[in-house]
């Protein structure tokens, strides 16, 4: 597992524009495709943190980021809900968005327990996963650093405005 809390955070992200604009390219389709596409960007930007469910001292040394991990997902989806109610267009292209970003890793995650060889070779089925390309992954600490960063812009970013605005009623916000 990969820094996944990330995926959804920028997937969401991407749900909620789609919600915002009129256009007839806005449809589950295009928040599915886009899920994938900014997952294969974020995987090929910058490689994360990954944690070896193989090796079960590692995955004990990984146990912070995990429930970093479970504990940021469990508060995106329940905001999303909370911020759905009464939406069901915002929901499904949110969520559409959301299993389009974590799809490739559960591919690969399962592609990856049946062939344990695939995994240790860094030879997955998306491209973007090999690792055969990547150097230098984040340690645990700098990727959970930067999820913090981004999920802190994504959700306390609408407060920061909101609290501008009524600060300053001129103005556009």
């Amino acid at each position: 597992m990969s820094d996944l809390l990330k995926h959804v955070i920028v997937a969401d992200s991407i749900g909620v524009m789609l919600n915002a604009s009129d256009k007839k390219i806005s449809n589950v389709g295009s928040a599915f495709a886009l899920g994938v596409v900014s997952h294969a960007v974020m995987d090929m930007v910058e490689p994360d943190y990954t944690v070896n469910w193989f090796d079960s001292y590692q995955l004990g040394l990984a146990a912070p980021f995990l429930t970093f991990q479970t504990g940021g997902m469990i508060f995106v989806i329940r905001t999303m809900l909370s911020e759905t109610r009464g939406d069901p267009r915002g929901f499904r292209l949110r969520i559409a968005a959301i299993i389009g970003s974590v799809i490739p890793d559960i591919i690969d995650g399962i592609y990856s327990l049946m062939n344990p060889h695939a995994w240790f070779a860094g030879r997955l089925l998306f491209p973007w996963h090999n690792r055969t390309w990547q150097v230098n992954p984040m340690s645990m600490w700098a990727t959970s650093a930067l999820t913090l960063v981004v999920l802190a812009v994504r959700y306390l970013s609408g407060y920061v405005l909101e609290l501008f605005s009524k600060l300053n009623p001129k103005s556009p916000i």
